[in-house]
């Protein structure tokens, strides 16, 4: 049986929506580059590119980090529902 990756890293494609990215990566952390926002709100992405996934937030962080460099709006979220600490 072959593990499954904590993280992975995907090839730039074309812009997802956040819905696409939601549903391709459910309750997952994702790592953006090229983020639209449909707002100033931090957390309202419009459009934007997954370079990596995974449950670990650290672990899309790291690997998020050579793109930042690059990308001043690169950032990681998370596709899942969002719950308190302690819950």
């Amino acid at each position: 049986m072959q593990a499954v990756p904590v993280v992975a890293v995907s090839t730039l494609g074309a812009p997802m929506t956040w819905g696409e990215i939601c549903a391709a990566h459910p309750n997952q952390w994702v790592g953006l580059v090229d983020v639209v926002k449909n707002s100033e709100i931090p957390h309202d992405v419009k459009t934007a590119r997954v370079v990596s996934f995974g449950e670990s937030p650290a672990d899309v962080l790291r690997e998020l980090r050579p793109f930042r460099a690059h990308d001043a709006h690169a950032r990681h979220l998370f596709t899942g529902p969002l719950r308190a600490r302690g819950r």
